[in-house]
């Protein structure tokens, strides 16, 4: 492990310089939250239970270091809104009238 933080090290000295400590903490947060998404393939509850925090805490952390999830639920990416994509609670439900 000592040798990938030497590499990412001497990596980020040529492109910006030095990092401060908080720099440090805050991008190996971020590849542990990124690991824990993949681990659980986007679950944000089942990872932040791997990682010892609430989920609320998850989503904090997340926004403060810029982590989107970049996953589609869509079964065809090109549906239009409202298709497969849209959360099942979301979705319009049929009139009674009608059945």
């Amino acid at each position: 492990m000592q040798d990938r933080f030497a590499g990412l090290y001497r990596e980020q000295l040529e492109k910006r310089g030095r990092l401060t400590l908080r720099a440090w903490i805050d991008l190996a947060a971020a590849w542990r939250i990124a690991q824990a998404l993949r681990e659980h393939r986007g679950n944000l509850s089942a990872a932040a239970r791997s990682l010892g925090i609430g989920r609320r805490t998850l989503y904090a952390k997340m926004e403060r270091l810029g982590i989107r999830p970049t996953w589609s639920t869509a079964a065809d990416p090109a549906a239009p809104a409202g298709g497969a994509g849209q959360p099942e609670g979301d979705a319009p439900r049929p009139d009674p009238k009608d059945a």
